[in-house]
């Protein structure tokens, strides 16, 4: 285990045996050269049927940074969660195991976490983004922000559901344990929690590849999510600020 790592790398692993020697192979070449030691990365095996935790627990013994972590429960809200408890790191990074945002584009989360945000999220719909998508997965995504609108004006992003976001480490002790969103509208609801505790949180654009492989169900996913957007201002109607403000980075 790495002692005070500077930033812990969270993966949900739900049968994910095929790819995820490859993806820690890369998130490894890339920490070792960028990070220089002062990384973790948790693997957090959810209910997988193919092999995913043998996988990972013959990764935790090549790799001194890696840490396997085990659940039950299938949802990738389950595992985000559980992986943000369990890190420590000073930046908590949240990184879907297809590495379809490339591992390089934490350098530029991290730069920005360093000019005074609380919680850096990755965006395919800023004007700068390098996205590689199917219609369908595009048409779904922006309806689904458009629900979200609706009911949560509030939130500012164009796109809340990419699957890379980082975290302070005071953000993340924060926000995660408050989630209620078992769907993969729990990126909507963590968001959420984030404005309405205080915490500053801007967009950057990042290179985004859609993987044909993808775990996400998208008629099921879909009303599963808007059934759970459709709650998250009743789950979290009594949510007031809890954290210091400080000056806007600017």
């Amino acid at each position: 285990m790495i002692q005070h790592p500077y930033v812990s790398i969270i993966i949900p692993c739900h049968n994910e045996a095929r790819r995820l020697r490859e993806t820690v192979f890369k998130i490894v070449q890339y920490a070792e050269r960028e990070l220089r030691h002062r990384y973790e990365i948790l693997l957090v095996e959810n209910g997988s049927t193919d092999g995913t935790l043998r996988v990972a627990k013959n990764l935790e013994h090549t790799y001194r940074p890696v840490r396997v972590l085990c659940l039950e429960d299938r949802s990738k809200a389950a595992a985000v969660q559980y992986g943000m408890s369990m890190a420590t790191g000073e930046y908590r990074y949240m990184c879907d195991c297809d590495l379809s945002t490339p591992i390089g584009e934490l350098t530029r989360f991290l730069k920005l976490m360093e000019d005074g945000w609380d919680i850096v999220i990755g965006s395919r719909e800023h004007f700068e983004a390098k996205v590689e998508t199917t219609f369908k997965r595009w048409f779904i995504g922006r309806v689904f922000q458009g629900v979200v609108k609706a009911c949560c004006d509030e939130l500012v992003y164009k796109d809340t559901q990419c699957g890379f976001k980082l975290f302070t480490a005071h953000a993340a002790n924060d926000i995660f344990p408050r989630l209620e969103c078992a769907s993969m509208a729990f990126d909507v609801e963590v968001l959420y929690l984030a404005n309405h505790l205080g915490y500053y949180c801007t967009d950057m654009p990042v290179t985004f590849v859609h993987n044909p492989d993808s775990r996400v169900r998208l008629v099921r996913d879909s009303w599963l999510m808007l059934r759970d957007v459709l709650r998250i201002r009743k789950l979290h109607a009594g949510v007031r600020p809890s954290y210091k403000q400080k000056k806007i980075p600017v």
